[in-house]
């Protein structure tokens, strides 16, 4: 990275606390860095990534740190460093302090076709309104929701799940020395002894920690992510959720864990929920699907608990509490609209 290459302030942070803590601020620098600092929103940047190295200790407390330091200094004696290599050097050194621990924490090197291959992989799979769990053979449980779709592969090192599609409970058999590794859409989850539920609506991952801990991060970081992994890594406490979606960061939150493991009672929860979401979900797991087409009926509020496979009690519920009702549109498909009489546009 080169102070021509900063577009974000955090970005920018991550440049100039690299090169202010290894020493390598001339006067044309420290110009720079001032007028950079002078955006509030840099100078913000600078105060969140000076705090992270200070938590974990200055850089120069590193010796792993004076050594890389020391080899890039050689490379090119006795002349200066140039700024390109001295801030790529100083970025890349900054990152590793962020990220607390050392090769640890380096992202997982890609298997080779020939090992993979070595690693015998086990598919799972739930149709429509279906349920299954498996013990694995460590003890671990992975119980798959409606239309899930669940591969398994298991190492002497290593314990990787693949969530394809659907959702799956995981219950973690702890075993510190062989991580057990759950990969869904662009999310990575590392567990050790814990109960959690991912879920997959589209290119979001939802996950909800029922019990233990469990680290969140990307599979395959990108900008500043790739550059300080801390600070895209999340780690859940019990009775929180993280939401991820590809380009719309990551939000963690108090999680209803009973609302979100409901379906392994065989029940949907709604808490308030607006009809449009209420339908949406108890659509995946139904043959028969329902259709809102009227945003005002979307809108409406439900609040119950429903059978996962009785959609017609929550067809009946909805028909019998609102001036709504059922048009068969289809063997399939079953519309949702204002009784006449009732109709707002009447």
């Amino acid at each position: 990275m080169s102070a021509a290459a900063i577009h974000t302030p955090e970005e920018g942070a991550t440049y100039w606390v690299a090169r202010r803590r290894l020493g390598l601020m001339s006067a044309a620098d420290e110009a720079a860095f001032a007028a950079w600092r002078a955006d509030p929103a840099n100078a913000a940047a600078l105060a969140d990534i000076d705090g992270m190295v200070d938590e974990v200790g200055a850089v120069a407390a590193f010796s792993e740190v004076r050594a890389m330091r020391q080899a890039a200094l050689a490379i090119a004696p006795p002349r200066r460093i140039s700024g390109r290599l001295a801030g790529s050097i100083a970025a890349s050194l900054v990152a590793l302090v962020l990220a607390g621990t050392w090769a640890v924490n380096l992202p997982a090197a890609p298997v080779s076709p020939a090992v993979a291959t070595a690693v015998p992989t086990q598919r799972y799979v739930t149709g429509v309104g279906e349920q299954r769990t498996m013990k694995l053979t460590d003890g671990s449980t992975v119980a798959l929701n409606t239309a899930s779709v669940v591969e398994v592969a298991y190492s002497a090192s290593r314990r990787d799940i693949r969530l394809l599609q659907g959702q799956a409970l995981f219950e973690v058999a702890h075993n510190p020395a062989r991580p057990f590794v759950v990969a869904a859409a662009d999310r990575r989850i590392t567990a050790l002894g814990t109960r959690f539920d991912v879920r997959l609506d589209g290119p979001a991952t939802t996950v909800v920690l029922v019990e233990g801990r469990v680290k969140v991060e990307p599979l395959r970081p990108v900008g500043l992510d790739r550059l300080a992994p801390v600070l895209a890594r999340r780690t859940l406490e019990p009775g929180e959720v993280l939401v991820a979606e590809p380009g719309e960061g990551v939000e963690v939150a108090v999680a209803d864990t009973e609302q979100a493991t409901s379906w392994r009672r065989g029940q949907v929860i709604f808490r308030e929920d607006t009809i449009g979401e209420a339908v949406a979900e108890m659509n995946r797991y139904a043959d028969t699907q329902l259709v809102v087409d009227d945003p005002r009926i979307a809108a409406l509020k439900i609040s119950g608990v429903f059978g996962v496979t009785r959609e017609e009690n929550f067809l009946a519920a909805l028909t019998s509490f609102y001036p709504i009702e059922a048009v068969e549109r289809s063997p399939r498909v079953t519309a949702l609209r204002w009784r006449e009489e009732n109709s707002p546009d009447r």
